[in-house]
């Protein structure tokens, strides 16, 4: 009975023989990475509330700012360290500063704690999410990356589903600060299982470092166009985003809902894009990519929400301005981002250790900071917000099949240089695995 389940597991998901393990590995890896982040989730909220909504755009600029301080010591550890102890360096000292602010907050958390906490979760979440997909970028080629990575994306989904249990269940027993150490734990445990996969799955050098200068990434991005689109996209996306978010922000106040009802809202708004999300990545994301090509699928959600938008426009309710959120969110984390990830498989790895590094972090907060920054100055009101993302929504879409297509020549001409096709490409891992 369980090899009849495992059999009919693996057809749902279209995996292959070879596979099965370094799936499981991944999936559960990243469940527990944003598990960790989802139980963090909360607390770096309530440090959102103690700054202040006025000031929060200060709070994204100063995440931009951590961002670009961290990404010349990337690229100094990502040149010099193997690809396994980089991995292991950055989860690691992760866990060590959640520790840090776990003794600093004991007591309560000061302005300047409750600041720097917020900076930092906003910082290294993005990083050690970067670095997964790096990895999974490094260990799985070309078709097995549509084929596999909405599946991955789901075990991500599955743990954000699970992270505000946790937190649930265990905040009254080891306090707010002590979920830092609960967080820092599953970091630890992720790690693990990142690890499995780069040594069963990974590259041949693993052991390597990359070598290069450290600011490889930024010049990498600078020279590529296929890189400079990709961090055009990112930034078109995450100002898309901010507008919502502070829309949906300024018209919750506006309704006049207590706190506590605002935060079962907030609650409810996740639980819907994670379990749309879920959804997606496990039944949808995979065939998309597949059947359609990543063009599509990268262009499928702002198409989608262009119309949202114009109904926002002529009607500004702030249950418009929750759909447009869900199905933003949802379908970036569903579609888009699994999408985007197998963008990188047609990169050279230093690229995918560097500049997808630099795209994933710096350039998306970014464009985090550039949104928050237009929207505090333009002053347009929801309507005028709406009639300004349509466009934005649409030329994003347009990037999305126009990446598409780039990718299918990034592919056939690293195969054409290497003399293989992608099943050859594939068949290497599943003769690793194998082994």
């Amino acid at each position: 009975m369980p090899a009849a389940w495992a059999v009919r597991a693996a057809r749902l998901v279209d995996c292959r023989p070879g596979e099965g393990r370094a799936l499981c590995w991944s999936f559960f890896g990243f469940f527990l990475l944003l598990a960790g982040y989802y139980v963090l989730r909360p607390v770096r909220e309530e440090m959102g509330v103690q700054i202040g909504p006025d000031r929060l755009q200060w709070a994204f600029t100063l995440t931009l700012a951590g961002m670009l301080a961290i990404v010349p010591l990337y690229g100094w550890a990502a040149a010099r360290l193997p690809r396994r102890a980089l991995l292991a360096t950055a989860f690691g000292i992760t866990a060590l500063v959640l520790a840090g602010f776990q003794a600093w907050i004991a007591g309560g958390a000061s302005p300047a704690a409750a600041l720097a906490l917020f900076v930092w979760v906003s910082v290294f979440n993005l990083v050690i999410v970067s670095l997964f997909w790096t990895a999974m970028a490094d260990s799985f080629a070309h078709a097995q990356a549509r084929r596999l990575f909405g599946m991955i994306a789901a075990g991500g989904s599955s743990g954000a589903l699970a992270g505000p249990m946790i937190t649930a269940f265990s905040v009254r027993a080891v306090g707010v600060h002590g979920l830092l150490l609960v967080s820092a734990a599953l970091m630890l445990l992720s790690l693990l299982c990142i690890l499995r996969v780069v040594d069963g799955h990974g590259p041949a050098d693993v052991g390597q470092a990359l070598g290069g200068k450290v600011l490889a990434g930024l010049a990498e991005i600078a020279a590529s166009p296929y890189l400079a689109m990709i961090a055009l996209a990112i930034v078109l996306q995450s100002v898309l985003g901010t507008f919502v978010y502070f829309e949906q922000a300024r018209l919750v106040r506006a309704a006049g809902l207590t706190a506590e009802t605002r935060t079962q809202l907030f609650a409810l708004i996740d639980l819907a894009v994670n379990l749309l999300a879920l959804g997606l990545q496990a039944l949808l994301a995979g065939r998309l990519m597949q059947r359609l090509g990543l063009g599509v699928t990268l262009a499928a959600v702002p198409l989608l929400l262009a119309v949202p938008l114009a109904f926002l426009a002529a009607i500004p309710l702030l249950a418009t301005v929750l759909v447009i959120q869900v199905v933003s969110r949802a379908g970036g984390h569903g579609l888009m981002r699994p999408a985007r990830e197998a963008l990188f498989t047609a990169v050279e790895r230093e690229s995918r250790y560097k500049a997808k590094n630099v795209l994933d972090t710096v350039v998306s907060r970014a464009g985090d900071a550039l949104g928050a920054w237009m929207h505090a100055v333009a002053g347009l009101g929801t309507p005028g917000v709406a009639l300004a993302a349509i466009p934005g929504a649409l030329v994003l879409a347009w990037l999305g099949m126009k990446l598409g297509r780039h990718y299918q020549r990034q592919v056939a001409q690293t195969a054409a240089a290497s003399g293989m096709d992608e099943v050859d490409t594939g068949a290497r891992l599943a003769t690793r695995a194998a082994k």
